[in-house]
């Protein structure tokens, strides 16, 4: 749904850019909202009333920015992939550093990202482990998420050709049996409130991890 605005005349730069940042906080404040109740009531119980409630805005405004509780929750949940996509690419194609070092900053970085959007990440786990029929574009988050291991795949098999890895194992089982590693610790900051992984931690884990799929 749509609500029928009326055309505003065009305003100089400036105040486009104000009317802009004005525009953009409003659609974040909405979000935050919306995470809020998503997080703490579940997506099949939160009303479009909720989430105005909560985000202390009207109904028109909110469905000047979105067209449904859907449109809402797919937003927040393509936002967040999107980001592990681009946290992933960036730790994969740095410069520099051993096969051990890139495993190990991707665990200790991903357990804090964790910890900062503790909601965020609780309601991505949520929306792959709910019911078929709870949450909107299922197929599509799942979708999002294999990106993921196909991001990593192509690290693990840059490594296998420049001789850094040697391993028997599809490159693509490799990136999702490092990502279950990793999600593992996400469940336990998530679920059991457990600490940020610290570095001899987050070592450990990719030395179990290496000596797991070594040739």
């Amino acid at each position: 749904m749509r609500w029928n605005r009326k055309p505003t005349k065009k305003l100089p730069p400036v105040e486009r850019g104000r009317k802009s940042r004005k525009s953009e906080k409003t659609r974040a404040q909405i979000l935050s909202a919306a995470l809020k109740c998503f997080t703490s009531m579940g997506y099949s119980a939160t009303s479009i009333q909720d989430i105005v409630d909560a985000a202390d805005f009207t109904k028109p405004t909110l469905y000047y920015y979105f067209n449904s509780k859907a449109d809402l929750f797919a937003a927040l949940i393509d936002t967040a992939l999107k980001n592990s996509q681009e946290f992933l690419t960036k730790q994969t194609e740095k410069a520099g550093g051993t096969l051990k070092e890139v495993l190990t900053n991707i665990l200790l970085a991903n357990s804090q990202r964790t910890h900062d959007k503790t909601s965020l990440a609780r309601l991505v786990h949520y929306s792959f482990f709910a019911a078929e029929k709870e949450i909107p574009y299922r197929q599509k988050c799942f979708d999002e998420a294999s990106k993921l291991y196909g991001i990593l795949g192509n690290f693990f098999d840059s490594k296998k050709k420049d001789g850094t890895l040697k391993s028997n194992y599809a490159s693509i089982d490799l990136a999702k049996a490092f990502m279950g590693y990793s999600s593992s610790f996400t469940i336990g900051q998530i679920v059991n409130k457990d600490p940020v992984l610290t570095q001899k931690q987050a070592e450990m884990i990719v030395d179990m991890f290496l000596s797991g799929i070594a040739k």
